[in-house]
């Protein structure tokens, strides 16, 4: 009873991770079929295809999932059909493999299916797909082969290979020889199980199957030996030479091969040696050498849980905390030896650091099918043609950002398609092409990501924006704003210059929210727009959430971090020339800023000695200045999340717990700075 509850959830085990492989097989299927759209004929991307669709039907087949299965045998169909130019891509084909990957999505999550209802839909859907493949097929006649022998020079070997009961948990995978033996040629392979015993005797990660391996290869018997040079000691193996040439093409051999698999007796010499190598067959000299490379099989990545991401930066910033504590424990000390040792450590954790970092950083491209998909399958619906051009894609970000990051990114690329391109006939009108165009572009900016999403289509008359706020009483009638500012007004609650509501895009209220989720991430989002060319929204991102390097100030008797990453320069207050003091602004080295008292932010009461000193801080295209009363110095900064009390403060964007177990608040710059230029044009 134990040995099976144990192989029930080593069983589970491998399920789950073969859904998660599945996930990366459909995303790879996904980006192979928007290719193939574009390409009806690439051979190498149907090929992608097909190996994808036979991964899937094979694993489902291996792990339970017989109906996935059942139904990518019957997909799978349908592209062997198109690789053996039998049948011609086109719009009905690409569009029904998209729906059938949306069914197999479906499949992996609910498992076999038990409801009627469904099942009945996969049937129907089934007899869609064999419908194509039968009603489209263009049989293609083969030629008959002239009756000449050609000697390709390469020769024909069957081997026989029994790895020992051990041989896994010496950490060998004979799948991976049997793929080296592919390499090197044609190879069929027979596999026999009759060893494995009952579940009461089962060893879970003992091996009882053998193999046999008829390969046609150019190398010689030594070049086959070298693929079990290192498991010589933990298995039998047995080569021998059945002919010159390829026997593989031989009918009989290919019975003679049927049998053995379908009756599990293993293949004889006898059987094979004295039969000859066919009449000239299609199998060129090219194909028959193909040269393998002999590699150790060093794994180069391997998949770790997120949790386990999240809980190693998670204790990375408890010792960044723990280190500034040792910090300040030694400078109170004064010890030349604590200083050392904490000056040592502070470098491990710095590395450490950046190392877990790396490790939770994924590449934008991971979520960009999603994008492809939606833009394919939008334009489709409304009949607009549209080109969507992807840049940057392996841009890496935080994966706790890219959560965060792909409804926002959804909804902006929705109204793309829905508001911003015309119709082909609209374009035709307007001078430009049938075709619409959106970029998806990601691009480094200092310690920031930079995305933006442009489009070539109608645009955005900002003397609408105008007329729709004042009308919707969120700005004052004689209030006069500049073109940033009138786009902004796009991301207050509720604003939308769509009068009818869209199936697509919804009722107007998602740009406030689009504003909100960028903000969660102390990431900023702007809009550009040109009447008839186009619009633009640029998201400005931060690399990581967790730790950040800050600015420790402190504001009456409260202590704050500003982001390093945003700061331009610090400047002592009698460097500072002040102008209007109603307007706020300040001169430095003949030039003008706004700047912001954060006394005044906080609530503080003024301070009367005059020391205070003035942090400029990088906002969107120009600087802006921060009055802080003392600056402390640099520190490494764990960041928290704020309580749900806390939760609504707009300018903080959390907190971190100092050496000395105080707490200082983060300021997010770009969000105070935001909601100070609101109120200038806000009505009360």
């Amino acid at each position: 009873m134990f040995v099976y509850l144990m192989l029930e959830a080593m069983i589970d085990k491998f399920k789950v991770k073969f859904v998660e492989e599945s996930l990366d097989n459909i995303n790879d299927l996904e980006e192979a079929l928007l290719l193939l759209e574009k390409d009806t004929k690439n051979h190498e991307i149907i090929e992608r295809i097909f190996r994808a669709m036979h991964s899937l039907k094979g694993g489902g087949a291996m792990f339970g999932f017989n109906d996935l299965s059942e139904f990518t045998h019957h997909l799978e169909t349908i592209f062997d059909l198109v690789r053996n130019d039998k049948l011609q891509v086109d719009n009905t084909i690409i569009s029904l493999t998209f729906e059938a990957i949306d069914h197999i999505k479906h499949l992996l999550d609910r498992g076999d299916l038990v409801d009627p209802e469904e099942i009945k839909e996969q049937k129907d859907f089934i007899a869609r797909v064999q419908l194509v493949s039968e009603t489209n097929q263009e049989i293609t006649k083969v030629a008959e082969l002239p009756n000449v022998i050609t000697d390709d020079g390469s020769n024909t070997f069957l081997i026989n290979f029994k790895p020992n009961e051990e041989i896994l948990r010496n950490g060998t995978n004979p799948f991976y020889l049997l793929d080296d033996l592919h390499a090197m040629g044609n190879a069929q392979v027979l596999a026999f199980s009759s060893k494995v015993p009952g579940l009461e005797e089962l060893d879970p990660i003992g091996n009882y199957v053998e193999w046999q391996i008829v390969l046609n290869t150019s190398e010689s018997v030594n070049d086959i030996k070298d693929v079990f040079i290192f498991v010589e000691d933990e298995c039998s193996i047995d080569i021998t030479k059945l002919s010159a040439g390829n026997l593989l093409e031989n009918e009989d051999v290919k019975l003679i091969i049927s049998e053995a698999i379908d009756q599990q007796k293993p293949l004889l010499v006898d059987q094979l040696k004295g039969l000859s190598v066919p009449k000239n067959t299609e199998f060129t000299k090219s194909e028959s050498k193909k040269k393998v490379q002999l590699k150790e099989h060093k794994i180069s990545s391997i998949r770790v849980s997120s949790t386990k991401i999240d809980e190693l930066v998670n204790l990375v910033s408890e010792l960044v905390t723990i280190q500034a504590q040792l910090n300040l424990y030694a400078e109170k000390d004064g010890n030349a030896g604590i200083l050392s040792l904490a000056e040592n450590i502070q470098k491990l954790s710095r590395q450490l650091r950046d190392n877990a970092f790396e490790i939770s950083l994924i590449p934008l491209q991971s979520e960009l099918m999603r994008f492809q998909r939606l833009v394919r399958d939008l334009s489709k619906e409304l009949g607009k043609d549209i080109d969507f051009i992807i840049e940057g894609g392996d841009i890496e970000l935080d994966k706790n950002i890219i959560e965060h990051l792909t409804d926002p990114l959804l909804h902006i690329i929705r109204n793309s398609v829905d508001h911003g391109v015309e119709l082909p006939a609209e374009r035709i009108k307007a001078g430009k092409s049938p075709k619409g165009t959106i970029i998806f572009k990601a691009f480094y900016s200092g310690a920031s990501v930079i995305v933006k999403v442009l489009d070539d289509g109608r645009g955005i008359n900002p003397d609408q924006i105008v007329k729709k706020a004042i009308a919707k009483g969120l700005i004052d009638k004689n209030v006069e704003l500049s073109k940033k500012e009138i786009f902004d007004l796009v991301f207050l609650s509720g604003f939308s210059t769509k009068e009818q509501v869209s199936d697509v895009s919804g009722r107007g209220v998602g740009m406030d929210v689009v504003k909100k989720k960028i903000g969660e991430i102390r990431g900023e989002v702007s809009l550009d727009s040109e009447v008839g060319k186009g619009t633009t929204l640029t998201l400005e991102l931060p690399l990581t959430l967790s730790i950040i390097d800050g600015l420790l100030v402190k504001v009456a008797n409260n202590q704050y971090v500003i982001p390093i990453a945003n700061i331009e320069k610090i400047h002592a207050m009698d460097s500072v020339k002040f102008g209007s003091t109603f307007n706020h602004v300040v001169t430095i080295e003949e030039k003008q800023f706004p700047y912001i008292d954060l006394r005044e932010t906080f609530n503080e009461t003024a301070k009367k000695d005059g020391s205070e000193q003035l942090i400029l801080v990088k906002y969107e295209d120009r600087k802006v200045g921060l009055m802080v009363d003392q600056v402390i110095g640099e520190y490494q900064t764990v960041v928290k999340a704020m309580g749900r009390f806390l939760k609504k403060q707009e300018t903080i964007s959390g907190a971190s717990i100092m050496g000395d177990g105080t707490i200082s608040m983060v300021i997010d710059t770009n969000r105070l700075i935001h909601l100070n230029a609101m109120k200038k044009y806000r009505t009360s």
